[in-house]
């Protein structure tokens, strides 16, 4: 046998290196080529962009008189106020109100009479209690009827559209991937996607112009964990996913940050121009089930990243004197980001508090309040680079086990689907730790109080008013969902829109397009930087992180989170649709020989569920001590805590006992 050596020479090398690129391309050019063709080979979507109605223009409802119709949906009474829009070039009216929706999880494989056990998908139910209802059944663990979706657009737009000012909308747009017979394909999630938008801009659109950026009603989406390919598991872009997304998105997303979003998949979007904005923040970058975040330290990360894009846009909104409300769809508590992502992002929302409302959320099901300690992010970040220069360690020396972790939370959220696993433990956990330490801190209130009248010389760093410990803190709102985890719910809020009259002078600045602009360079310069520096082995030099927020200085004063001013949140009234009671009366309607289609509309409705206002907890105002209050009592009252507990699982009934 004759044994050939090896051997490989310098143009054999550059050979193979063009014979992979050529084929890395031609691989590239067959997926385009396939997705194009998608269309004509795969069955066409039945569900339409229109919402049930008997008039093809959306939604005219019976006149009423104004005021007892808000009255009827918990609203409060207060004028419009009238302010001239230039992205539009005309004037129009501002209510002080929004909409905060979130997790809506169609199914299309829904089959009303099929098998509840089977995740509704068709198969024949075993007994009575099994059936899979028109609309859904609370606490099933099956997804959202497209009917549910429907209805629920279609009574937004009858009874609240003509009554907010704008729509928050946190992601979620397609079911969960948990029937191993009928996986999802990243088709099928783009697709869902898509009708689900064209709800939306059919819904919000102004039907007076052909212009499909023209909205009466702005809308700001986020990206949920659902709606990518695996679920969870989302890269930094620009990606084929971020690409679609901003196809599927286009008449939402601003034009001018088209080409920052095909990375980050976050954007900003001026609600009232000049005075208000809402983030849109991908949290996918920070969420720690998502396989591809292992931290927010190196700068390789997504999340560190993600957090850069933050820190320009604050300090942005800064400058020109505008407020912003935070939204995205995984909420930015300890149980769901990264340590390191967490304690930054909170300490960005710390640092920001001048500026930042407040936040808002979905993914958990449950209509509920976090509030996350700024000072303690900033303890912690301190503590955690002390310890890495101490004992020398580089932020990819944890992969593998921060690969497990977020395997395994993407696991358990895999599972789960729409069913409510230990909700009642999580909320016992979030009672006993995080709102236990706030009536322990406003206890230490109490007790400075007295002791300074005893001892006046004495010092102390602790907060001495509830003012002062309010300010450490800012509160991640959690939204009830439309997928009936529990019952379907959502919430408006109300804000202070005194002193926007019309004529107030918005102060002049650089225009949007070309602030992204530098801002997109700032970026591809910044990162291409961390990559040759990262590239380099040797002389490694620490450099300032700048994913860490400097101090908010002292001579700015508080924003709307923590004092009444305008655009301080007010007053929100939830809204909830008790599934039992709907599809009880549809179908009594329909046995007593009603047309589907009319009982429908007849039976499904959402009604006040409670107001921040009512009783057995009303609060004062919607500012940071308030909510702080209220976390306070609710660990002393036992039955306080019960109502609250009924209300964060949408009266639903939920018993952890009974139904897992």
């Amino acid at each position: 046998m004759i044994i050939l050596e090896d051997r490989i020479c310098p143009g054999d090398i550059n050979r193979r290196k063009h014979l992979k690129k050529i084929l890395g391309i031609t691989a590239i050019f067959i997926v385009f080529i396939l997705y194009s063709l998608q269309d004509v080979f795969l069955p066409k979507n039945n569900i339409p962009n229109e919402l049930p109605s008997d008039d093809s223009k959306l939604l005219q409802v019976a006149s009423i008189d104004p005021k007892e119709e808000l009255l009827k949906l918990g609203l409060s009474i207060k004028d419009p106020v009238k302010i001239f829009d230039p992205r539009i070039g005309k004037e129009r009216l501002l209510y002080g109100r929004f909409l905060h929706i979130t997790d809506i999880h169609p199914d299309r494989l829904y089959k009303e009479g099929s098998s509840i056990d089977y995740v509704c998908h068709g198969k024949e139910p075993s007994k009575k209690r099994d059936y899979a209802p028109k609309f859904g059944k609370a606490m099933a663990g099956c997804d959202s009827p497209v009917d549910l979706m429907d209805h629920t657009l279609r009574w937004i737009g009858e009874h609240l559209k003509d009554k907010i000012d704008f729509v928050i909308w946190t992601g979620d747009n397609i079911r969960h991937d948990n029937d191993r017979k009928n996986p999802r394909t990243e088709f099928q999630i783009f697709e869902m996607n898509e009708i689900v938008a064209g709800k939306f801009q059919a819904l919000f659109g102004n039907q007076n112009t052909e212009d499909p950026r023209d909205f009466d009603v702005d809308i700001i989406p986020s990206l949920g964990n659902n709606d990518v390919f695996p679920h969870n598991l989302f890269a930094m872009g620009p990606t084929l996913q971020t690409r679609e997304l901003y196809r599927i998105w286009s008449n939402f997303v601003p034009q001018e940050q088209k080409r920052i979003f095909s990375r980050s998949a976050s954007f900003l979007t001026e609600v009232i121009p000049g005075k208000l904005a809402v983030l849109s923040i991908n949290t996918l970058y920070l969420f720690k089930a998502n396989p591809l975040v292992d931290n927010c330290n190196s700068r390789k990360q997504p999340g560190y990243q993600s957090l850069i894009w933050l820190g320009y846009i604050l300090d942005e909104i800064r400058a020109r004197g505008m407020k912003v409300w935070l939204s995205g769809h995984v909420p930015p508590i300890e149980k769901n980001f990264d340590s390191s992502c967490f304690h930054k992002f909170t300490l960005w929302t710390y640092e920001y508090r001048d500026i930042i409302i407040g936040g808002l959320y979905g993914h958990m099901n449950m209509d509920h309040f976090i509030p996350v300690d700024g000072k303690k992010a900033r303890k912690a970040l301190t503590r955690q680079v002390e310890e890495s220069h101490k004992f020398g360690q580089d932020e990819e020396d944890q992969f593998d086990e921060l690969f497990l972790q977020s395997a395994d939370a993407a696991s358990e959220v895999h599972l789960m689907g729409a069913s409510p696993v230990g909700k009642e433990t999580y909320m016992k956990s979030v009672r006993k730790t995080i709102y236990q330490k706030i009536h322990d801190k406003l206890e230490e209130i109490v007790d400075n109080i007295e002791i300074g009248k005893k001892r006046k010389k004495k010092k102390t760093t602790k907060p001495k008013t509830l003012d002062e410990l309010s300010e450490r803190y800012s509160i991640v709102n959690i939204g009830g969902s439309i997928v009936p985890t529990f019952n379907p719910g959502f919430r408006v809020w109300e804000y202070n829109i005194t002193g926007l009259e019309q004529g107030t002078q918005i102060q002049q600045f650089k225009p949007w397009n070309e602030f992204f602009e530098d801002l997109e360079k700032k970026l591809q310069t910044e990162f291409l930087d961390e990559v040759a520096i990262e590239g380099v082995e040797s002389n490694k030099v620490r450099r300032p992180d700048k994913t860490i927020p400097k101090k908010k200085p002292e001579s700015i004063p508080l924003g709307p989170a923590y004092e009444p001013q305008l655009f301080s949140p007010t007053k929100f009234v939830q809204y909830f649709a008790d599934l039992k009671e709907i599809n009880d009366e549809y179908y009594g309607k329909t046995d007593s020989g009603n047309d589907n289609s009319k009982a429908a509309k007849e039976a499904f409705k959402f009604q006040v569920e409670y107001t921040s206002e009512d009783k057995p907890y009303p609060m004062e105002s919607l500012l940071v001590k308030d909510f702080l209050k209220l976390a306070s009592d609710l660990t002393q009252d036992n039955k306080l805590w019960e109502i609250f507990k009924e209300r964060a699982f949408i009266s639903s009934g939920y018993d952890e006992d009974k139904n897992g």
